[in-house]
């Protein structure tokens, strides 16, 4: 079966690869979040043959995971450590809405059309790389039909926020279609994992967070401003808001009864300022009041994901449901993975993370059971493909995850004559330290410099050594070191 490999590319060039030694990198954790920007934290040492080919806020960087694209964006800096290991943090391509701004406008139409205006605006505004097309549009209005103006300039993405995020609600996804970007704008997600998490199976950590800090029991919800006409049919704003009154019998909150019971009246008030009718404010008010009272509770999982295995099955991602079990800590259920955290050097640490980011257990159920049917037809026929894999993870450790890494004692730029540095190459599988465990034949040192005559010569007295010293001697002008080590 072929393993899915994961790959980094910086401007359409190789830079990492996990067969490749020359191509090492020290770190590479993708962060995703359904409810932000997702990002990448990349290391590579000081002799990495294209160190410098990164470019921060232009260099595009890809990292693939077979022929499925986890990660697009940009580093947004460049910062080296005492070994001169380089590390840089990136934001997805999704941050190219912080790039533009959006004009003074005034919109009235359906939803979809004002997020296709704002992407408009955006891609005429910018290089073909950082354009955005419209994907699919699942949330929608009432009505079906908004109002909005602004007169002012705002950033691309702060205008999407402010009058469609804020006031709609929804997610936003970022989708690859070959060289096109689609900017999805959901009001839930709609796929599942083929993979379960699974105590006793591949689950190795809980840690759950039970915040009640900002639970509310009482929601007094304020609406758009009410506009008044004079005499001479001229329109005004004036400073008293819509409220539920009219439609609440008199009574312009609302409350939950069970949570006061439990911990009395704490109120809080909320303005939505697209809602001009009563109705609409007080739906607003109840599903708004529903999360409040319940507090958050954060979910965060240890896992093994299966497909780090070799097994032909889709990761588990953020943006998607995943089927959990686990009774001793009372986990039972199909949960929305709200962030994700994946290392791809040492796939022992990766987590998951339900119920979190303001996503409460009881709105979450609330999703899982609007698209149970959905999600039952998304997951038919993959019964015979979990089957085949179970048990797999059992082999995960048997296959190990190796990575090495140089270890310098000296300096790592000579200077002066006569200086020298003792290098080591240590291998771990998984985080555990193995090179003790290896024979010297498996280590194999390289030198990179402008003579490959030489290059070739000083190989050949370097082999079969765990530990090597370099001496000025051994740099002409200038030259780069790593080990290749067979297992």
């Amino acid at each position: 079966m072929p393993v899915r490999q994961f790959r980094i590319y910086v401007d359409g060039s190789l830079f990492y690869h996990p067969n490749l030694s020359k191509l090492a990198i020290t770190q590479a954790k993708v962060s995703e979040d359904a409810e932000s920007i997702d990002c990448l934290t990349l290391s590579a040492p000081h002799n990495h043959p294209y160190l410098t080919s990164i470019r921060p806020m232009a260099s595009v960087i890809v990292c693939k995971k077979g022929d499925d694209v986890v990660f697009e964006g940009r580093a947004l800096d460049d910062g080296s450590d005492f070994y001169n290991t380089h590390t840089w943090t990136c934001e997805s391509c999704l941050s190219y809405l912080k790039d533009t701004l959006q004009p003074p406008f005034s919109y009235k139409g359906p939803l979809k059309g004002l997020l296709e205006q704002f992407l408009s605006v955006h891609n005429a505004s910018v290089e073909d790389q950082k354009k955005i097309q419209l994907g699919n549009v699942t949330v929608k209005d009432d009505s079906d039909y908004i109002s909005y103006s602004s007169s002012d300039y705002s950033v691309t993405m702060d205008a999407i926020k402010n009058k469609l995020l804020d006031t709609h609600g929804g997610y936003l996804q970022m989708r690859y279609v070959g060289d096109v970007k689609y900017l999805d704008y959901l009001a839930d997600f709609n796929t599942a994992s083929v993979q379960t998490v699974e105590y006793g199976k591949n689950l190795l950590d809980v840690k759950i967070t039970r915040d009640h800090t900002e639970r509310v029991t009482a929601l007094i919800p304020l609406g758009a401003k009410k506009k008044t006409t004079d005499e001479d049919g001229n329109e005004t704003e004036s400073d008293e808001r819509v409220d539920i009154t009219s439609v609440n019998g008199g009574k312009n909150y609302i409350y939950d009864e069970e949570a006061v019971k439990e911990i009395g009246w704490i109120w809080v008030s909320e303005v939505w300022e697209d809602v001009t009718l009563p109705g609409n404010l007080l739906r607003k008010a109840k599903n708004r009041l529903t999360e409040l009272s319940a507090g958050v509770v954060s979910m965060e999982l240890s896992i093994l994901d299966e497909s780090d295995s070799g097994a032909d099955i889709g990761d588990i991602r953020a943006r998607m449901y995943v089927n959990c079990l686990s009774k001793p800590h009372g986990i039972d259920g199909r949960y929305l993975v709200v962030s994700r955290t994946r290392d791809y050097l040492n796939p022992s640490g990766n987590t998951i993370t339900i119920g979190a980011s303001g996503v409460t257990l009881t709105s979450a159920a609330a999703k899982q059971d609007k698209n149970l049917s959905a999600l039952e037809d998304d997951l038919f026929g993959h019964t015979t493909k979990i089957e085949s894999i179970s048990g797999k993870v059992d082999t995960i450790n048997a296959q190990k995850m190796y990575r090495t890494e140089l270890q310098v004692d000296g300096v790592s730029i000579f200077k002066a004559k006569g200086q020298a540095s003792t290098m080591r190459c240590l291998v771990y599988s998984w985080d555990k330290d193995i090179t003790d465990t290896l024979p010297s034949s498996a280590f194999n040192w390289h030198r990179k410099s402008s003579n490959e005559a030489a290059d070739a010569e000083w190989n050949t007295h370097h082999t079969g050594m765990k530990t090597i010293s370099i001496s000025t001697e051994d740099v002409q002008d200038n030259a780069s070191f790593f080990c290749e080590v067979t297992i």
